[in-house]
């Protein structure tokens, strides 16, 4: 399953009483209020749809013609439209939350750089703060989002800005390969990294959904972590994506091989190149494997992510 982009959703208000006061509109005759109390614009007999440049300002219409405000999802990106409909460039601070637009409007994602300064916005387009493990590397950014150092740069640095504590926790367990004794010995054709605080935020996060739907979490059981560690790292160093191993093998053949005993099983796989932790809403996002994390049958839960060949790799083993 490849990088999914998530919707986003919230609300905004226009509040206006006549058409002067919704700077910086402009009054026009060619604007109209509608009895939503939304606005739309009008040349000559034809009312606007889709984006229009009005007094050197973006605006965006939809297909009834009402301006939008907030949120705006066209042809594949995220824009955001302030209160006024007016489309936002550079940095935008949303909810308490920094954004950035470059000029065409279009929401950011990745690392960007502004002013010779370094920053990183996660998938969602949030600007990042801390230390942030992306594509398994360390990275630290100050409170304004400013890239400082990677930890492998600059120790002393961090252990001065207190960080040292945080890399401790973010770090990933870097290993050569993920064994079992019954199962084949993998082969080493890509270094990797387990990713466990990734590991244990999608179980948690996994478990909330079950509370709140009044279904009992899930337990981890230490021999599906292994399988699942297994499975992740079987796929990376084969360089294949699918519950079916090349040979033929899948993880049920697994769980024999190593005596293990369940009479219901399951298993989610997903891979990206960006955030470890969004693997679960990848699976979340997608209804089989939200199935799978939901079922009432399941008791138990190994989640195996796995760093290497420049992907976050992540399987979920469900048991009875």
């Amino acid at each position: 399953m490849k990088k999914t982009f998530f919707t986003k959703v919230t609300s905004a208000v226009i509040v206006a009483a006549t058409i002067v006061t919704l700077s910086p509109l402009k009054a026009s005759a060619q604007w109209m209020q509608n009895d939503d109390r939304t606005w739309s614009y009008k040349e000559g007999t034809r009312v606007t749809k889709g984006w229009k440049n009005i007094s050197n300002e973006w605006y965006y219409f939809n297909e009834n013609g009402k301006m939008k405000t907030d949120w705006i999802y066209d042809k594949g990106n995220w824009y955001y439209s302030n209160i006024s409909g007016v489309m936002q460039e550079g940095w935008n601070n949303i909810n308490g939350i920094w954004y950035y637009f470059n000029n065409s409007g279009v929401m950011q994602i990745g690392w960007i750089q502004d002013n010779n300064k370094w920053y990183y916005m996660n998938s969602n387009g949030a600007m990042q703060t801390g230390v942030q493990n992306i594509a398994g590397k360390i990275y630290c950014f100050d409170e304004s989002g400013r890239l400082i150092e990677s930890p492998n740069d600059s120790s002393q640095l961090l252990t001065n800005s207190g960080y040292n504590s945080q890399v401790d926790a973010y770090n990933s367990t870097d290993d050569d390969t993920v064994d079992i004794s019954e199962l084949p010995q993998l082969p080493k054709n890509y270094s990797i990294g387990i990713q466990t605080m990734a590991e244990n935020k999608i179980f948690e996060l996994m478990n909330q959904k079950r509370t709140e739907a009044g279904l009992k979490p899930l337990v981890i059981d230490d021999e599906l972590v292994q399988i699942a560690r297994y499975k992740s790292n079987h796929m990376i160093q084969y360089n294949y994506f699918d519950h079916t191993t090349p040979e033929g093998d899948n993880w049920t053949s697994w769980l024999k091989a190593i005596g293990y005993e369940d009479t219901t099983t399951g298993e989610n796989i997903a891979y990206n190149n960006y955030e470890p932790v969004e693997l679960f809403n990848q699976w979340w996002n997608s209804p089989g494997h939200k199935a799978n994390m939901m079922n009432p049958s399941y008791t138990k839960v190994g989640i195996g992510v796995i760093s290497g060949n420049d992907k976050y790799m992540g399987t979920q083993t469900f048991s009875n």
